[in-house]
C-alpha cells in the first residue's frame, strides 16, 4: 500500500471515529452511588441503563424522542423497567421497545441541564401508571470515574 493511501485510510478511520455518536461515553453519578449509562438507541428511543437498589438485573430507562439526538437536548417522556426480583409488579405488563414484557414498569420523566453531554440530568418516576414525581439528579462523569 502506498503512502498516500495508507494516510487517507487513517484519515477516514479517526475522522469516522471522531464522528460517532458519544452515547458509549454518557455516564452519570447518581447520588445513591450508582451509575447512569447511556447505553443504546432503539430508532428515536435512548436506552439508559442503572443497576437497581434491588434484584440482579440492571435497570433501563427507555427515552422516548432522545435516541440519536446528541444535541438541542431538552425534557423527554420516558418509561422505566426492571426484573421482577427488584420490587411490587404492576397489574398489567409493558412492553418496551425491543419487544420484550416487564411486570415492574412505570413512567418517567427524564430532563437535561444542557442541550448536550456533558450534562445534569434529572429524572423522575412513578410506578406503573402514576404520575412522576420525586426527582434524582445525576452529575455527569467525564474522564476517569466510569465504572
Amino acid at each position: 500500500m502506498n503512502a498516500r493511501v495508507l494516510a487517507a485510510a487513517v484519515c477516514f478511520a479517526f475522522g469516522a471515529l471522531v464522528a460517532a455518536p458519544a452515547f458509549a461515553d454518557e455516564v452519570w453519578s447518581l447520588p445513591s452511588g450508582n451509575q447512569l449509562t447511556y447505553d443504546r438507541d432503539v430508532g428515536d428511543v435512548a436506552v439508559l441503563t442503572y443497576r437497581g437498589e434491588q434484584g440482579s438485573n440492571p435497570g433501563q430507562i427507555f427515552v422516548v424522542g432522545l435516541g440519536g439526538h446528541y444535541e438541542g437536548r431538552s425534557s423527554y417522556q420516558a418509561y422505566w423497567v426492571e426484573a421482577d426480583d427488584a420490587g411490587p409488579a404492576c397489574a398489567a405488563s409493558l412492553v418496551d421497545a425491543e419487544g420484550h414484557t416487564w411486570r415492574r414498569w412505570g413512567i418517567a420523566t427524564v430532563s437535561f441541564a444542557r442541550p448536550s453531554f456533558p450534562s445534569r440530568v434529572t429524572i423522575s418516576r412513578g410506578e406503573c401508571l402514576s404520575a412522576p414525581h420525586g426527582r434524582v439528579t445525576g452529575t455527569p462523569v467525564v474522564g476517569a470515574g466510569v465504572r
